[in-house]
């Protein structure tokens, strides 16, 4: 982002309390370097479909536009993934320790071996419920899945509504992003229109982070996306928005990770930047990622933990307030969420 365009000030105060309002135009042209190790596995896998595989409506990253699911959308997709495991688990681990228990409390014996022995129970129950469940959970998949054959249609009709009702995206095209809303509405606005925060994500094994964004103009915001996921560690999710905006901006080229690969070519600039610097075009989809986690890899994390994010400086923020709300209300698409 060379130039910041002037804006208008908000009607609410942007900073928050237990959020950390990051800065626009000062890149650290750094990736986030835990996604795109779990992204190399996911190129990996398909490109063993072949190249046409990347061109398909599965994938969802592109020259033009990251799509992604937002609120309760991703939220209901991923719950409804991870039920079966969950019931097989539970059935397994409280069904069967409740019948050992049960059998236990018929042995004759005197009380206190009978505890000793329903603790053993317990216990032993645990650990070997835990490698049934590891074992079977692949058959019990399966045998679902067969179960659920003859409903295929009906649910994939109601998954592709979900997807539909819930996918936002940025586009690289038009410089505008969309967030599903609640109705099947979508705000779709300027990029330069949100605020993007460090959220502080407090869960029983400690603070966690992940990034929000917020509409300036409308104060609504978006923080339950399949985009920004909760993460250890807040240099990871600062690294992510520093990624967004490099993808964002039309005078830089995509950013390397692995999900945009197989795209790069087709973006002018980002062709002429790995032109003149002879990137190797199959860089991620050939990696031994082990390799490269004990090598480049360990360098990128040392220098994502370590690069000064507090020092980064606002392009945006002296542009607010040098236009008003009317004369900047003519200069917006007009496909554009009302302000």
């Amino acid at each position: 982002m060379e130039e910041s365009p002037l804006l208008p000030e908000p009607r609410n105060n942007r900073r928050r309390l237990g959020q950390d309002l990051q800065p626009v135009g000062d890149y650290a042209g750094i990736q986030p370097y835990y996604r795109v190790c779990e992204d190399v596995q996911a190129v990996h896998h398909q490109d063993k479909c072949g190249p046409e595989a990347f061109q398909s409506g599965d994938w969802w990253w592109s020259q033009g536009r990251i799509r992604f699911l937002n609120g309760k959308a991703f939220i209901g997709l991923s719950a409804a993934q991870l039920l079966i495991p969950y019931l097989w688990g539970g059935l397994v681990l409280v069904g069967g320790g409740m019948m050992l228990l049960h059998y236990a409390s018929k042995v004759e014996l005197p009380d206190e071996l009978k505890s000793l022995l329903g603790l053993g129970v317990v216990l032993g129950w645990i650990a070997l419920s835990m490698f049934l469940i590891i074992k079977t959970l692949p058959w019990v998949m399966s045998a679902a899945a067969f179960l659920l054959k003859p409903f295929e249609k009906g649910l994939s009709r109601i998954t592709d509504r979900s997807l539909k009702a819930g996918e936002s995206y940025f586009s690289r095209e038009t410089g505008q992003v969309s967030f599903a809303m609640p109705g099947g509405k979508k705000l779709t606005a300027p990029f330069e229109e949100f605020d993007a925060y460090v959220e502080r994500v407090i869960e029983a094994g400690g603070i966690f982070y992940r990034l929000m964004f917020v509409h300036r103009y409308t104060a609504k915001q978006f923080s339950q996306t399949s985009l920004s996921r909760v993460e250890p560690t807040k240099e990871e999710v600062m690294a992510l928005w520093d990624m967004l905006q490099r993808y964002m901006d039309t005078s830089q080229p995509l950013p390397d990770v692995p999900r945009l690969e197989p795209f790069r070519h087709l973006d002018p600039v980002t062709a002429e930047h790995d032109g003149r610097i002879g990137r190797n075009p199959r860089f991620w989809r050939d990696l031994d990622l082990e390799a490269w986690k004990q090598g480049e890899g360990k360098e990128w994390l040392k220098r994502q933990m370590e690069y000064p994010w507090d020092k980064r400086k606002c392009r945006l923020t002296p542009q607010l307030g040098k236009i008003s709300m009317a004369e900047y209300r003519k200069l917006r698409p007009a496909d554009a969420w009302p302000i």
